[in-house]
């Protein structure tokens, strides 16, 4: 029971790891959907300037979920997607303390996920004004 706990905890971290951030956004660049793709482009530039300035301390997961989950859910607009992304969200959160027991880098990573968020948000808005 303890293995299948860990594997469903890796499984929902997985959900904010870069390899579905990138998917996420290559998927979004295929139409392309603006603003969309710019908010997820801004924010992962922001998020490896953090990480190279931050150097580990803070849960990257959480930050990355938590982005992928505020813009996936403007873009949807759908009620039933966006609980299930809140759902999900949770999950990654519960995940990465069960994993870690690190309560300061998992609220640091959710500060950093909703500072990028604005900063990405306001950014992209700009960039569909200028182009």
């Amino acid at each position: 029971m303890k293995n299948f706990k860990k594997e469903l905890a890796r499984d929902f971290l997985a959900l904010g790891s870069w390899v579905f951030f990138i998917l996420v956004l290559a998927r979004a660049m295929i139409k392309p959907y603006r603003p969309f793709t710019d908010q997820i482009a801004i924010a992962g530039i922001i998020l490896i300037i953090t990480a190279i300035l931050l150097k580990n301390k803070y849960d990257a997961y959480t930050s990355r979920a938590l982005i992928l989950m505020f813009f996936t859910v403007i873009f949807y607009q759908d009620n039933l997607f966006a609980w299930f992304a809140r759902l999900a969200f949770i999950g990654i959160v519960l995940s990465s303390y069960y994993l870690t027991q690190d309560n300061i880098k998992i609220i640091k990573g959710i500060i950093i996920g909703i500072i990028t968020t604005a900063i990405s948000y306001y950014l992209a808005t700009l960039t569909i004004n200028l182009f």
